[in-house]
């Protein structure tokens, strides 16, 4: 057997040379971001309304579980307080949250669209996301749709 048949398998056509160590074979319609920008406005619907879906569905599920779990504590806290198992000081409580939300408010106050996150600031982080939903309209509507449709499901 040549060289040549014993690259072929299952009639695909052999692999150029791989760089990057992939052992599958290159083909000429590669799914990156850019080669979905090239496809039909139903597949780039598609390629953002399944990722979007999932998202949503998980966001939600995610979501769910914590309010569940913070308003089952909150109930419990409630219910051994009143039947006198736990103590609970309520100016106190009182004062120490009015003191933690005035810190909250103070240190939201100096966000700026200056302010470095990641070794960016935020205004380039939203100028980027800005920029990619004009430049993917159909992904990004598709997203935020299919966003949506996983909210609603579940």
């Amino acid at each position: 057997m040549s060289q040549q048949t014993d690259d072929v398998v299952d009639g695909a056509q052999p692999a150029e040379e791989e760089t990057s160590g992939s052992l599958v074979p290159r083909q000429s319609s590669d799914f990156s971001l850019v080669g979905i920008s090239q496809q039909s406005p139903i597949v780039q619907v598609a390629c953002g309304a399944v990722p979007g879906a999932v998202t949503g569905y998980v966001f939600k599920r995610v979501s769910s579980s914590a309010a569940a779990a913070l308003g089952g504590g909150l109930l419990l806290v409630q219910v051994a307080s009143r039947y006198g198992y736990i103590s609970i000081n309520w100016r106190r409580l009182e004062r120490d949250t009015k003191r933690q939300w005035e810190r909250v408010v103070d240190q939201s106050s100096s966000i700026s669209p200056t302010t470095q996150v990641g070794g960016r600031s935020i205004k380039s982080w939203g100028r980027e996301a800005v920029e990619f939903a004009k430049d993917h309209v159909y992904v990004s509507g598709g997203f935020v749709s299919g966003f949506l449709l996983g909210l609603a499901s579940g």
